[in-house]
């Protein structure tokens, strides 16, 4: 790299560091050290089967549709070590997001790009991942299951080694990637698209009938036991126009995450994720089913993209009927996260390609000025979520205090569960504000 290349890398490589301070910043002022929402429910399940011996009971009884293997293993970590304050998920969380990162991180440095090019490629995986609006998947013990499913997928695809890859370890690696599809289901129901995905790049890393066999014949036992039981959703019992075209922008809004969630960005947002789906889908078409990837990293970034697409119409489907005009949920922002990632390290030849011409400060201008941008989206994210930790924690502490409203019963639950557990709670020492 000569001296303006390295400057540039330093000035970027500045901007994460800044970037990641404010994200370990808006982990703590994000936490959520109270019950509430989904995590009532966690421990009124937790009394009723954990405390009367029932483990598998407690274990596998869904939730919403998911089998929350992970959050409820993490909950009675929590309850048992940590006095109730969500310690434990953060940790995990804060896990699962170095193993996403790192994992990636590691395939970028890994690949044929040149030196400055590959030192921006990481850079800007690390602004597009460790996002405030992420962070929450880490500091929320309700919205952690995003993580751990998408963490799980990640290694999963970055462990299938193709065929010549891998070396003396790959057989062992290859169980390992199928393990991990296996572990990325019990964050919430989405993992089970890890087996088609894992069939993809098995399909088109060469692998031979037999990894595509066992890869099939892993989903097959686990599948069916998983939905076994689960609830039923409400999809819409007719495709009509109307139906079809609130599919549509149900996707592209969910593409167009973080800003499609704000009403104010929300056709910002629609451009975004028109512009994803777009890009997107070309690049499944080209080089997921009519060509081959052409790098190791390529066919790790075409499996995140085939699984975030295929998230996306599996969440449209099932909400299309659910509040159709609400702003779309941002704890769905790791999906469209790992979309965002998947459509760099696909362009990342070509920028290698600008980078090596005469214009190759306009490509670092473009970058350094989304780097700012993303810099000023990072602060106005982590305070918007620490305003939304602030609120949910005042509504559980007047729960607590016998203060109840209507709004704060939206926020926190309803008096008769939130009775019950303010009884285990009090009883037991858990979730004091003290600690």
């Amino acid at each position: 790299m000569d001296r303006t290349e390295r400057a540039f890398i330093a000035v970027l490589a500045l901007i994460t560091i800044v970037y990641l301070v404010l994200f370990g910043y808006y982990l703590g002022a994000t936490g959520l050290r109270v019950p509430v929402v989904d995590v009532i429910y966690w421990v009124l399940h937790y009394i009723d089967h954990w405390m009367t011996g029932d483990w598998w009971g407690y274990l596998w009884i869904p939730h919403n549709e998911h089998r929350l293997v992970w959050s409820r293993l993490l909950l009675v970590v929590d309850l048992a070590w940590f006095g109730g304050n969500g310690v434990s998920f953060m940790l995990f969380g804060i896990a699962c997001m170095v193993v996403l990162v790192g994992a990636i991180l590691r395939e970028v440095m890994a690949s044929e790009l040149a030196p400055g090019p590959r030192a921006a490629v990481a850079l800007m995986v690390v602004l597009l991942l460790a996002t405030s609006f992420n962070g929450i998947d880490c500091s929320v013990p309700q919205l952690g299951l995003y993580l751990h499913t998408c963490a799980f997928l990640v290694l999963a695809l970055v462990l299938l080694d193709a065929k010549g890859e891998g070396g003396a370890h790959a057989t062992a690696r290859r169980f390992g990637a199928i393990a991990a599809a296996v572990a990325s289901t019990f964050g919430v129901s989405g993992g089970l698209l890890a087996f088609p995905v894992l069939h993809w790049a098995a399909w088109r890393g060469g692998l031979g009938l037999r990894w595509i066999a066992i890869i099939w014949l892993v989903g097959a036992l686990l599948i069916p036991a998983y939905v076994i039981g689960l609830g039923k959703n409400d999809v819409a019992p007719s495709l009509d126009a109307m139906t079809l075209l609130r599919l549509g922008d149900y996707v592209i809004r969910f593409l167009g995450l973080p800003w499609s969630h704000s009403p104010s960005l929300v056709n910002f947002g629609r451009a975004i994720g028109l512009a994803t789906a777009g890009f997107g889908g070309y690049v499944l078409l080209r080089f997921g089913i009519f060509q081959r990837p052409r790098s190791r990293l390529e066919r790790i970034a075409i499996g995140m993209l085939l699984f975030s697409f295929m998230t996306a119409a599996l969440i449209a489907a099932s909400r299309v009927n659910t509040a159709p005009d609400r702003e779309m949920p941002i704890r769905y922002a790791l999906f469209t996260s790992l979309a965002q990632v998947s459509l760099l390290l696909i362009a990342a030849p070509w920028l290698g390609r600008i980078w090596a011409g005469s214009r190759r400060w306009v490509a670092q201008a473009v970058v350094l000025l989304g780097a700012v941008l993303f810099l000023g989206q990072q602060i106005l994210g982590g305070r918007a979520g620490a305003e939304g930790a602030a609120q949910y924690t005042a509504a559980y502490r007047a729960m607590e205090a016998g203060k109840w409203s209507p709004d704060q019963e939206g926020m926190v639950g309803n008096p008769a569960n939130v009775g019950r557990v303010l009884r285990f709670v009090h009883a037991h020492g858990l979730y004091r504000a003290d600690r």
